[in-house]
């Protein structure tokens, strides 16, 4: 089993779906797991889950669209640990709605969470690694929005190309230090995300949070088989959820 035993991993929207997902699977590998999230109970419980079967895990209350706040969680993190190996940008919010129907507020609430955040916790952590020199790695969940456009989706759509531009930027940037940088493009995945919706998609169209999970370890360990085997093992999920909860 790969283990990323020493290694500190900062993950944000670590408080349910994707995140917490990712956190327990990193958790479970041996890493040291620093949980931030804006919802203090639900941060409280996951640490409580995960220490009982790894002590090495913390959670920061985080509002990663505020600098002050993404700041205090990355000096948190190194005053009790000293360094930073990973970053997980996972925190999001989605949006759903006509562009004539988009009021400011909702607008910069994406555009700061999906994207803002990154910018901020991306720019933590490398002044920690680059000081350091650890050649760490910053591994962002995007989504199939950053690739393509779709009717309703504006905000999301245009917060979501913009971290893919911002990640292929910085993977150039930090290249001479060492730095890894991976942006992952999952389509639906089944998580609080389509809680507003009247009519939620059917599973046969989702992965789970965990499918996501294992493949973010994966990619974390850096072992080129392992990160192949499980995007064809994905690929064959989404077939089987599709036959399992459709063609019944």
């Amino acid at each position: 089993m790969v283990s990323f035993k020493n290694k500190v991993v900062v993950i944000t929207g670590a408080s349910s779906g994707i995140g917490k997902a990712i956190a327990i699977e990193f958790a479970k590998k041996n890493a040291t797991v620093i949980l931030a999230a804006r919802r203090v109970q639900k941060l409280q419980e996951l640490q409580t889950y995960i220490s009982s079967f790894n002590e090495n895990c913390i959670y920061v209350k985080t509002d990663v669209t505020k600098e002050n706040e993404v700041i205090n969680l990355f000096n948190e993190t190194e005053k009790l640990y000293g360094r930073i190996d990973i970053l997980i940008n996972n925190a999001g919010r989605g949006l759903k709605s006509e562009i004539i129907n988009i009021s400011f507020d909702d607008w910069l609430s994406v555009i700061h969470t999906n994207l803002t955040s990154v910018f901020l916790c991306t720019r933590e952590s490398l002044k920690r690694m680059i000081k350091k020199k650890i050649k760490g790695h910053i591994i962002t969940i995007s989504s199939i929005a950053g690739l393509y456009g779709t009717p309703k989706y504006a905000a999301y759509c245009a917060s979501k190309h913009g971290v893919t531009g911002f990640q292929r930027s910085l993977k150039w940037e930090v290249l001479k230090h060492g730095i890894k940088v991976s942006t992952i493009h999952p389509g639906r995945v089944d998580t609080e995300f389509f809680d507003i919706y009247k009519n939620r998609p059917s599973r046969s169209q989702m992965l789970s949070p965990k499918d996501i999970a294992i493949y973010i370890t994966a990619i974390a360990s850096r072992f080129l088989p392992k990160i192949i085997g499980i995007r064809i093992l994905n690929m064959f999920k989404r077939i089987y959820y599709f036959i399992r909860y459709t063609l019944k």
